[in-house]
């Protein structure tokens, strides 16, 4: 409870900054708040201490999802959502506004409906926003570009679809996946009879063992890799939301992403790896630009 009143405390002495100096602040970039980035960072305990702090490059992996939802031309207003002091003030430091998210909601258990509900109730008592569209930006996945999202967002506005997922080609395809029969979950070391998950006359002709350079172009399926998400404010508000953890409609589109920037950081040799990445996929997009 100490812990959460402390953060509370930081979140409104930075409020009252925010009042007595909007002007001067450039979050909310604009006055009318419609889209909000809304970037969630557990201090709890992690594979990795303090994960959302870790820096990959020369900062850390909040950083990078606060930096890239500023550099979009569509966010309005960015928000982290924390119960920890620390990425609280390191949040503030990095321009955000800070929602305090309560300890119910910040369990390594704890699904996603939670600190959304109270990050989206929270600003309307806060500062009167009801914004249509909230933009997930998990800091775990850093290697993300404004345009992309950018492009996410101007699709939801003209498709009205209730929601939209970032995705990739499925690396591990469908048509090599069995489930046992009646679908058990067998244990190491034990065997039984199996269905094919896709069962279609081409599978059946040509087995079960063909290359994924062939089939995904074939039978395409893609993996929702939580690079971004997006969702609408209504179905957050749901009555039934927090009962059903979910808190997307069911019109979800997709958005194709680059598989080379699908990362979920949680290791020290993960961050290594995604700002080779980063760095290797900055190049190729100057490159095209020229």
């Amino acid at each position: 409870m100490g812990k959460y009143l402390f953060v509370q405390l930081v979140v409104y002495v930075a409020i009252i900054c925010y009042k007595l100096c909007m002007k001067k602040i450039l979050n909310p970039k604009k006055k009318i708040v419609e889209v909000v980035a809304l970037i969630p960072a557990r201090g709890g305990q992690q594979t990795i201490k303090y994960k959302n702090l870790r820096k990959m490059g020369n900062k850390s992996l909040l950083a990078w999802a606060v930096d890239v939802a500023f550099a979009t031309k569509s966010v309005d207003a960015v928000i982290v959502s924390t119960e920890d002091k620390k990425i609280a003030r390191e949040a503030i430091k990095l321009g955000a506004i800070v929602a305090p998210r309560p300890a119910e909601y910040s369990q390594s258990t704890s699904g996603d409906a939670g600190f959304y509900h109270h990050a989206v109730t929270w600003m309307e008592k806060e500062f009167g926003w009801t914004p249509d569209i909230i933009v997930n930006l998990r800091p775990t996945s850093p290697i993300r570009f404004p345009e992309d999202i950018d492009a996410m967002i101007s699709y939801i506005k003209k498709s009205g679809a209730d929601g939209m997922k970032s995705v990739i080609p499925a690396q591990d395809h469908p048509y090599k996946t069995w489930q046992f029969a009646g679908a058990k979950n067998l244990p190491v070391g034990q065997a039984g009879a199996m269905m094919p998950i896709l069962d279609n006359e081409y599978r059946r002709v040509h087995g079960p063992d063909q290359p994924r350079q062939r089939i995904q172009p074939m039978f395409p399926y893609f993996f929702q890799d939580g690079q971004v998400d997006i969702t609408r404010r209504k179905f957050v508000l749901r009555p039934e939301a927090l009962k059903n953890e979910n808190i997307f409609g069911e019109n979800i589109h997709g958005y194709v992403l680059d598989p080379h920037t699908s990362t979920d950081v949680d290791t020290p040799e993960d961050l290594r790896h995604a700002e080779k990445i980063y760095k290797m996929i900055l190049k190729e997009r100057k490159t095209k630009k020229k």
